[in-house]
This record gives structure tokens, sequence and C-alpha cells, in this order.
């Protein structure tokens, strides 16, 4: 091909500008969807009704915010006017009359004004969540594509305007402004001739120095200065938000701190910015000079700095040379005992995007929710602990994730160690849990001092915090995800993030209710699927990058256990509330208790051989639930089986579980008692006994559940699958108590003891016995006993 062809063929300028500049805003569009992945808000498709609504409010917020912004200038203005004579009069035109109140107006409105700069110029393409992903400036084109060099360049500073609405919205500040200085249509005339010239120079200036930043930094801090540059623009703009909403307290107090500055140097450049002249007179002319001087300067700037840091070079300066080494944090005693941890700390400091991502992104999100709840925090310390909960929970949700995709393939290096990458993980964990309670426990400090009545209930529930919030991290970790071929990370899939929230909302609702009893329940469901997810991570760990030969986990598993018992407990629940309403409502009082015990067993029933069936397609026999093949405890007492054959001493072990049941129902009985009459369950009890006398046979339904099904059902999922698939994990008397502890959640408070009890002495005689019906005998006693009891009284 001849030369002559070849630049025939070569595209123009204005074709190449508008080309890239396209490219720009379906990069943005594919970066907003890469937001809402780590978000955790992906629909499923990348257009629909709801990806609308959401653009359409990102382009309305952008507007409010650049109209708001021209707001509070003026109300600052105004305020500081008032400040100034220290009266309420009010001033028709606050920002015509600048100059006639002395420095302090005009000191203020430059503050707003400079604000309002820095949050338009800091905005960039948008928020940054990704500090992994590698950027790819414009003028990589340069050396691929014949495309003349100036039109690249000129793409590339305009970027900015074609990705991000608030650029584009951004003269709307100028509308407002000039509309409350001369009228509404020179506030229009404003917005074209000052407002699109200001917004393009902002532009280029961001534009320049996010060029800045990846020609002059090593890569790994340029991810990190970008997205501070990106989260400093986010909290400029979210702070005109917070500050239009509180101006009529936050002006006076900040007015009342930088009084004595105000003398210091004279402030024209609100004046200048609206085209007040020295005498006093107002000329949209010379504003409209004074921003076409601004808007050159920053634009030509920009350019020039562009080009001559292009004409420097593209590499960044040594890796090396700029790498923390951190011996003052790895002198602590913690992170002294343990190499693991020292490793992480490293990552920590030299990683430098974790910081914005882990950290302030986090933080930025809890505080801004938090101001705009603050009334319900003034008057109550549940919600601030609440907050805490919160923002605890989300920090691990993103540091952990964070942490290991940043690794990649470094994690291969743990697999070589004597310790392994199990160790690695669960070292992880603790580490994120130590950095987040860090967080967490200043948030509970202050709740100390804004609420010194309540400083016990704060103490409880950080202290509940610190067992959560373990179980959390551990969860955190199971979220690991490794590069694809493509060197893309794998996404997470929907149901490991599901259940890695297991707990988190009854957790955080106890909180926020002082419901003590939902509290517990939060902590033990969130360890349990803990143990659960890292059941199943376990035998995952050794194809992490090798995930088409993964091998699922030996059933039953913990997951297994949790799935079937929660369709036993919800599934059981909803079928007999749904007949009790309609044989209700049909007049059937009576039987109603007959029906609801009737269905309950069925559905008992349903689920335990659903699940049997189940766990038959995954080679798990029958008798593998109902036996225990391996009996180790009190194998040498003449009356247990221990052998787990049945004979003499099988029966004698079944009378022995029968009588247990009966001594724990007996103690039970005397427990409830002592509740009932002197404990804080009093009225609970009461509540019961009315409902007893409204509703007839409700204890005869209560006896044949508890007699004639759920035994059966409940020790083969609680026993027969949750304590076996626990005994793996945990093994010892942790198990015995963990599964004790989630098979006495699911009834009463007011029963968690006793239940408990029962539960341990379930779990132990099905262990020592080899058999499961011991354990269902033993049930079945402790159950008849109570019930009837209940029923004689």
């Amino acid at each position: 091909m001849s030369a002559e062809t070849s630049v025939s063929r070569e595209i123009g300028f204005w074709r190449t500008v508008g080309l890239l500049l396209r490219t720009a805003r379906r990069r943005a569009s594919g970066r907003f969807q890469r937001q809402q992945q780590l978000l955790n808000q992906r629909t499923g498709s990348s257009v629909n009704v709801m990806s609308l609504i959401a653009i359409l409010a990102v382009w309305g917020l952008m507007a409010a915010l650049n109209a708001g912004a021209a707001y509070v200038l003026h109300a600052t203005v105004s305020i500081a006017q008032k400040e100034s004579l220290e009266s309420t009069i009010k001033i028709e035109s606050p920002l015509a009359s600048l100059n006639e109140f002395g420095p302090l107006p005009a000191m203020l409105a430059t503050l707003v004004l400079l604000w309002w700069l820095i949050t338009i110029i800091f905005q960039g393409e948008g928020l940054e969540l990704d500090l992994q992903r590698r950027r790819h400036p414009m003028w990589e084109w340069l050396f691929s594509h014949p495309v003349r060099p100036g039109a690249v360049f000129l793409a590339e500073m305009l970027s900015p305007i074609a990705a991000n609405p608030v650029y584009v919205t951004a003269p709307l500040f100028f509308a407002v402004l000039y509309g409350y200085v001369y009228d509404p249509a020179t506030g229009l005339v404003a917005m074209m001739l000052i407002g699109v010239p200001v917004a393009i120079a902002a532009a280029c200036v961001g534009k320049a120095l996010e060029i800045g930043v990846i020609l002059r930094f090593p890569p790994r801090s340029r991810g990190a200065l970008i997205g501070l540059k990106s989260w400093l623009g986010y909290v400029a703009m979210i702070s005109f938000l917070l500050i239009a909403a509180t101006i009529d307290n936050i002006v006076p107090a900040v007015a009342q701190a930088l009084r004595p500055a105000a003398t210091i140097i004279p402030w024209p450049l609100p004046a200048w910015a609206i085209g007040l002249r020295p005498n006093g007179s107002l000329s949209f002319i010379w504003g409209m000079s004074a921003w076409w001087l601004a808007s050159a300067v920053m634009i030509t700037g920009s350019v020039w700095f562009t080009v001559w840091g292009a004409q420097r070079g593209l590499a960044g300066i040594s890796e090396a040379k700029s790498m923390p080494s951190g011996k003052l944090v790895f002198n602590l005693p913690f992170f002294r005992k343990d190499p693991l941890y020292r490793k992480e700390i490293l990552w920590f400091l030299r990683d430098r995007g974790a910081i914005v991502q882990a950290i302030l992104i986090p933080v930025t999100i809890a505080g801004f929710q938090l101001f705009n709840l603050r009334a319900l925090a003034n008057n109550s310390w549940q919600f601030v602990s609440g907050t805490a909960i919160v923002f605890g929970t989300y920090f691990l949700w993103i540091l952990g994730p964070r942490s290991l995709a940043s690794e990649g393939p470094a994690l291969w290096i743990a697999q070589t160690w004597p310790r392994g990458l199990e160790e690695l993980m669960k070292a992880k964990a603790r580490l994120w849990f130590v950095i987040a309670t860090s967080l967490v426990t200043l948030i509970f400090l202050y709740t100390l001092i804004r609420f010194p009545g309540d400083w016990w209930k704060v103490v409880l529930i950080w202290v509940g915090w610190c067992f959560f919030g373990r179980s959390m991290a551990e969860k955190s970790v199971t979220l690991v995800t490794t590069p694809s071929s493509s060197g893309e990370p794998e996404p997470v899939s929907t149901g490991r993030r599901w259940a890695a929230s297991l707990g988190m909302l009854t957790f955080a609702v106890g909180v926020l209710s002082q419901k003590w009893s939902l509290v517990i329940v939060g902590i033990v469901y969130s360890w349990l699927t803990a143990a659960a997810m890292w059941q199943n991570f376990r035998a995952r760990l050794p194809y992490l990058f090798d995930p088409w030969s993964e091998k699922l986990p030996q059933a039953p598993t913990l997951m297994h256990a949790m799935i079937a018992i929660s369709a036993l407990i919800e599934g059981g629940s909803v079928i007999t509330g749904a007949f009790g309403v309609a044989f209700g409502r049909s007049g059937g009082l009576e039987i109603v208790p007959i029906i609801q015990a009737i269905v309950f067993g069925v559905a008992a029933i349903m689920v335990w051989f659903a699940t049997a069936e189940f766990l038959r397609n995954r080679d798990v026999k029958y008798a593998d639930v109902w036996c225990w093949h391996r009996p180790e405890v009190f194998t040498g007492w003449w009356w247990w089986s221990g052998d787990g054959k049945y004979n003499v001493r099988f029966v004698v072990s079944l009378v022995v579980g029968g009588v247990v049941g009966l001594v724990l129902a007996l103690l039970a009985t005397g427990y409830v008692w002592l509740l009932s009459t002197y404990g804080p369950f009093t009225e609970v009890f009461r509540a019961l006994n009315k409902q007893a006398e409204d509703t007839p046979n409700l204890y005869t339904g209560l006896f044949i559940i508890g007699v004639f099904f759920a035994p059966f059902a409940e020790e083969f999922l609680f026993r027969g699958l949750l304590y076996r698939a626990l005994d793996r994990e945990w093994g010892g008397w942790l198990a015995v108590f963990g599964s004790a502890a989630f098979f006495a959640i699911y009834h009463q408070p007011a029963s968690w003891l006793p239940v408990a009890v029962m539960g341990v002495a379930a779990a132990l005689s099905f262990r020592a016995t080899g058999r499961l019906t011991t354990a269902v005998v033993l049930h079945m006693v402790y159950n008849a006993v109570v019930i009837g009891l209940m029923m004689r009284q």
C-alpha cells in the first residue's frame, strides 16, 4: 500500500475525537455496571427498566448537586452577612451587596466557590471502586492507529465530559448563581457562556492530574492515587448535601472560628465570579471575562502539563524505591508472633488501593448514612450501636474479597509453605477481624460517651460483635476468587454471597430493637454458617486455581443440614399457619391445633424423606445417618451398646436414654416454674396460658407434634446430620455445644437453657451408643413429660 493511499484513509481529526469520546461513554457505562457488581446490585441484564431508572437518578442527582452548590454559596453569604451585622435582618440581595459587610462573607464565599471547583475537578470519569483494574490512556491509540496525536490528546482531555454527567450538569451552578444575582434570563445565558467553558476547564484539570499519576507513579500507587482523587471528589460532592441540610448551624459555627483570619488577606474571588466591580456595580461582561480568563489558564496549563509529561516518558518511578518497610507496625507484639500477620500487613502497606477501597469508601458511606439518620442517633444508643455493627460487617465484606483479589496468583506461594494455604486464610480472617473491631470499637466508645446511662447494654453489644464479627471474618475468607485464564477475577457465586449474609440481618435487627434473643440467634446462625462455608471451602482449596477439577465435600455437610433444618422449620411454620388461618375462619377453632399438628407432622416426614433421598443420591445410605460408626465414649460401660449393634446392651441404652429424658424433663419443668414465677418471662407464660384457654386442644396438638413427629425429624436433622458434620469440622465439645445451641434457638427463648441441655445429652447419647434411636427416645420422653405436665397444670 502506498503512502498516499494510507494518508487518504487516515481518520480525520474531529472524527477521531468523536470516536474516542463515544468510546469513553461506553467505558463509563461498563464502569457503572462493574460498580453495580462490586456493590452486589447486579440485576442480571445490562439494559432493563431498573438500570434506566438508576441512570436517570444519577443525572438528577448531579443536577441537584450543582444547583444546590449555588444555593449553598448564596445562603452562606446571606448568613455570613447577618453574622457580620449580628442581626437577623433579611438582606434582599446578599451576593450583589457582597462588599458592603466586611471581609467575612467574602472569605466564606471564596471557600465555598473553591470547594465546588475542587469537587468538579476531582470527579474524573466517575467514582472508582475497582482499583485493581489497569487503566489504558487513550494515547495508546498512537502506538497502533494512524491517527493524529492532537485529536487523541483532545479526546483524552474531554473524556470526563463524555463519561460523567456531573460535567454536563455543572453549568447549572452558574444558571442558579447568576439567577440569584441578576435574573433568571441572565442565569440561562451564564449557563451557556460561562458554565460550559468552566466545565471543560475543570474536566481538563482533572484529566491532567490523572495523566500525571499514570505517568509518574509506580503501578501499585496509581490505583490508590486515582481512587483517592475519586474519593475526595465523592466526599466533596456529598458534603454539599450535608451542608445544605444543616447550613443554618454550620455557617455560623465556621464563621465564628474563621473570623480572625478574614482580615489577613483580601478575598476578591467571589466578586470576580459574579461580575461585582470595585465601585459596587454589577457587570455580566466583567464576570464572564473573569471566568473565561480562569478557564483559559486551566485549559492551557492542563494541556501543557499533559504534553510535557508525555514527552518525559511513560515509565513511572521504581516500585522498590517507594515501598514502605512497615517496621513500626511489625514491632508490635501482635504482629511479631506470627509471620502470616506480617505478610498481611505488608500487603496492606504495599497495595495502597486497599486504603481507599477497604477503609475510606466504607467509612465515608457509613458516615454519610449516620449523618442522614442523625435524629435517631441523638436519642437512641441502639441505633449508634447498630450502625457500628452494619459498618463492621460491610467493612469485612469489602476487605476480605479485596485482599484476596489483590494477591491473585501469589496465593500459589502459600501452597508450598509448611503451614499451607488454610493457615494463611485463617490468619487473614483473624487479622481482618482485628482491623474491623478496632474501627467498630471507636464507634462504641462514642456511644458510651454519648449514652453513659446505657453503658452495660453497649458493652454487651460490643461483646456480641466480637463473637459475630469473628464469624463474619471467617465467612468473608471463603469468598476468595482467583484470576481466570484471561486474567480477570472469577465472580463469586450468588449462593455463596447469600450464605455469607446469613445471621447479619437477625443480629442487626436484634440490636436495633433491643431483642437480646435475636442477637444470640444471629450470632449462633452466623457461626454455624461460617462452619458450613468453611467445610465446603476446605474441599475447594486444593483446586482453587483449577476450579474445573473441584470435588464436592463428603456428604452430609453442614450446608446440607442447615438447608434441611431451615426447610423443616420455615416450611412447616408457613404450612401450619396457613391451615390454621383457613380452619380458624371456617369456625373450627377446636380442631385447629390438631390439624396444625398433623400438617406439621406431614411436613416433617416429607423433609425427612426428601433429605434422606437427596443424600442417598450422594452415596449416603440411610444407616450412615442413623448409626455412628465410631463409638468412642463410654464404650466400657455395661449399659451402653458402644458397638452400634442391636442387642441387649442396645435395649438397655434405650432405657437409660428414656431415664435421662425423664430427669431432664423434670428439671426443665422446675426451671420453667421458676421463670414463670420469679423470672423475666412471667408475662410470656401468662400470655401462653391465656392462649391455651382461648384455643382448645392447644396442648394436645403440641403433644402430637412433640412426641410423635418432632423427635424423629429433629434428631435426624440436628444430630444425624448437623452434629455429625460439626464433629468433622470442629470436633469435641465444641461440636456438641454448637449443635445444641443451634437446636435451642429454634425454640422459645424462655426454654433455651433446658432445650440446649437436652440437645447436649442427645448428641452425647448418639455418639456413645452408636445409634440415633437412643437420642430419639430421650427426645420423646422429654417432650412427653414437659408437655404432659403443662397440660395438667
